[in-house]
């Protein structure tokens, strides 16, 4: 991936969401820590918030099968999976997603003052930050890989929150329209 990647200026000072930048992230993390992606991100996460159904994508399939994370009869080449740690490469439940997003909400991952500075609007046209879309009302996050999609739509305090998630990506534009029009029929704009 690293040698597929060149420069353009014309996206300098714009924001461009890239794959990248999150593989790149993780690999500084290891080094700089002295410690692998897996047992950081289970540090930061998975023990701290007693997640219960939260793996990555190349545990075994017992667990996957617990999490509900199925790949759909696609062929999946765990050696490529593996090298884009930080993209793409944990599979959670609805309920460890939605946790996980309160949290980070809430203050128990970002203090207030990181939650606004990372999700405050911006030259982004997308306003994409951290993972999530920031709407008026609300914030979007989603997913697509291995033939599993996921949608995210949760208000800016986490009380309100609609997760989908679908073994099925062949309808990602649907779903994703689904899980807008849930939102807005539970929780309005």
């Amino acid at each position: 991936m690293i040698q597929d990647t060149h420069y353009n200026e014309q996206n300098f000072g714009k924001g461009d969401y890239q794959d990248l930048d999150y593989i790149l992230l993780s690999h500084i993390l290891e080094k700089v820590n002295g410690q692998s992606y897996e047992t950081l991100f289970n540090d930061m996460y998975v023990y701290p918030l007693k997640l219960k159904h939260t793996d990555f994508v190349w545990a075994d399939q017992q667990k996957l099968k617990e999490i509900d994370f199925l790949f759909n009869g696609q062929n999946v080449d765990m050696n490529v999976i593996h090298g884009l740690l930080g993209v793409g490469s944990v599979a959670m439940s609805n309920d460890d997603l939605y946790k996980t997003s309160l949290d980070l909400l809430n203050g128990k991952l970002l203090s207030e003052q990181n939650k606004d500075i990372i999700y405050a609007p911006g030259n982004n046209a997308l306003h994409y930050r951290g993972g999530l879309y920031t709407k008026n009302n609300h914030y979007e996050s989603n997913g697509n890989g291995y033939g599993y999609c996921n949608f995210l739509r949760i208000s800016k305090d986490g009380k309100n929150a609609v997760v989908l998630q679908s073994a099925d990506s062949s309808h990602y534009g649907d779903l994703s329209n689904s899980a807008n029009k849930i939102y807005t029929d539970l929780f309005g704009k």
